[in-house]
């Protein structure tokens, strides 16, 4: 397999090891780890040893671990399983749409906290006594992660989003559930982890009859993969992130999201002045280069970056890159001097 030359999209190939993991986890990984058989003891052998190799690298208790193959529902699980009647639930701005959404549907009080031009969440000097707050560790978009959790702590439950921050950035002392999704360590799409450190308060918000915490249905293979995937995991280089930076800030009318902030290392934002990033993302495209645009929620339409508008920032030319282990500072020259050429033609 090879890899695409110029991809600064958040979607790439699994690596070779990784993809060859996976298709031999389907050849011993079909059982049902569930049932008596031989072949589903081999099964439940090899999901328990996938489990506690992700717990140990998460640095979360195995037996706070649930898997979901429903990754879409892992936001709404996660925080409604500590919503109760007089609840509030409160989040910044800046998290992810299926966050929001859950305020919006829920019946109950929430309460929006503002992010400001740097990402950080203005927590209020109080919370309401029944809170249960998403907190979101690093922004998918910008990359820009938060440093301070003293006001976090004012909420009675906290569910972490840990899925854009994977094993880049510890949880915070306190944490009642945490989210993580497997391609933050490049893994699988279709898997995630919940871990549910307080099981006495969380209840399962969907319908059932078993006393169950997820669904239950993922797929064993994808698990396992994951798995190997976090075992093999190699970040983006910070000296990377650094160069496309410093080389985005000598375009001129591109501002770059977050300056000098701490960030994760394989994601950045810019907003390109007076330019559309569709027309720069198609131009790129034609060249064999591959970037974002717009809300990482919405990518097919396009739909303007919440995330960018609440720091501040004008949407219409917001570009998004991802960094990988493998990036080169040739392929970051090609990806700016390509750039550049094209917001002058536009302009």
């Amino acid at each position: 397999m090879v890899r695409v030359t110029g991809n600064f999209a958040s979607e790439g190939p699994l690596s070779p090891p990784v993809r060859e993991a996976l298709l031999a986890a389907f050849d011993q990984g079909w059982a049902d780890p569930k049932k008596l058989s031989q072949v589903a003891s081999r099964a439940a052998i090899l999901r328990n040893q996938s489990i506690e190799n992700i717990a140990a690298k998460l640095k979360v208790p195995a037996a706070s671990i649930e898997v979901l193959g429903e990754p879409s529902l892992g936001h709404f699980l996660a925080i409604s399983g500590f919503l109760r009647g007089g609840s509030t639930f409160a989040y910044s701005s800046i998290d992810k749409g299926k966050v929001r959404a859950i305020a919006r549907s829920q019946g109950i009080a929430h309460l929006e906290i503002p992010a400001d031009r740097e990402g950080k969440i203005v927590f209020p000097d109080s919370l309401p006594t029944q809170t249960t707050l998403s907190l979101q560790l690093a922004n998918g978009e910008t990359g820009l992660y938060q440093q301070e959790f003293s006001g976090a702590g004012k909420a009675r439950f906290i569910s972490v989003d840990a899925t854009s921050s994977g094993t880049r950035l510890p949880l915070p002392a306190k944490w009642d559930s945490a989210l993580f999704d497997a391609r933050s360590w490049d893994g699988p799409a279709g898997i995630s982890i919940l871990a549910i450190g307080n099981r006495a308060e969380f209840t399962y918000p969907l319908p059932h009859m078993a006393p169950i915490s997820v669904p239950g249905s993922y797929s064993l293979p994808l698990l396992i993969a994951s798995s190997i995937a976090l075992d093999l995991f190699e970040d983006a280089s910070t000296s990377m992130r650094d160069y496309l930076a410093i080389g985005l800030q000598k375009i001129e009318g591109v501002d770059v999201v977050g300056t000098g902030l701490p960030a994760l290392n394989n994601v950045l934002s810019c907003v390109v002045k007076g330019v559309r990033n569709e027309a720069i993302v198609r131009q790129l495209a034609a060249q064999g280069i591959d970037v974002d645009a717009g809300s990482a929620c919405s990518p097919e339409d396009l739909k303007p970056s919440h995330v960018i508008a609440s720091m501040g920032f004008a949407t219409d030319g917001h570009l998004r890159f991802t960094l990988r282990s493998e990036t080169t500072a040739e392929e970051i020259d090609l990806l700016l001097a390509s750039l550049q050429e094209i917001i002058a033609q536009e302009r």
